[in-house]
């Protein structure tokens, strides 16, 4: 049973999938890693659909992580660019969030990934040789965001990032999804995702 392990997850797939943690692959630390981001899975069945899974495992850790989930700047961000503003340093001085809102993060993720495959195809890597991106024009790629959340809020939040995500993802053509350890099927994942304890 094919299997891979993401922070304190372990995501198992039927026989037939094959998967890569990708920004774990020898081609992505020696050749990408400091220059492009990556997702964290890529994984298809054999057929024509391709997914791509962005792990975010904030169960526990909702508090710190609540302000990634909005577009909107906080608050102290806001504060600080007033103030960059006011002492005229705007010109030389960026003020931005230190972690982006997480569609932002996908959508990087995502662009960072479609041209480091395109590399990776272009090179002949053996180990990402099954997930080339140049498919037929059948085929389909499902940008998957698996979020671990507070259960009681998940649904909600859910709901928003996907809209949040389909406008993102819009431009390159992709299928964009919002699920947790509960429903990776909700995306078409045929696997079960279990906590490992530490």
């Amino acid at each position: 049973m094919p299997e891979v392990t993401e922070g304190q997850l372990t995501f198992r797939f039927p026989e037939g999938w094959q998967l890569a943690k990708y920004d774990d692959s020898s081609w992505y630390r020696q050749r990408m890693k400091s220059r492009l981001k990556g997702v964290d899975i890529l994984a298809h069945n054999g057929g024509p659909t391709h997914w791509w899974v962005e792990v975010k495992d904030c169960e526990g850790y909702e508090p710190e992580n609540r302000p990634r989930l909005s577009g909107a700047d906080p608050g102290e961000v806001i504060q600080a660019r007033q103030w960059v503003e006011q002492q005229g340093l705007k010109p030389k001085v960026q003020v931005a969030r230190r972690k982006p809102f997480i569609v932002d993060e996908v959508e990087e993720k995502l662009r960072d990934t479609l041209a480091a495959l395109t590399v990776a195809q272009r090179e002949g890597d053996p180990e990402l040789a099954s997930f080339h991106i140049v498919w037929p024009q059948a085929s389909t790629l499902k940008v998957v965001l698996l979020l671990t959340w507070n259960q009681r809020d998940f649904k909600r939040l859910a709901t928003r990032l996907r809209s949040k995500m389909e406008t993102a993802l819009a431009p390159y053509g992709v299928q964009g999804f919002v699920v947790n350890e509960q429903n990776p099927g909700d995306a078409g994942l045929d696997c079960q995702v279990t906590r490992n304890e530490a």
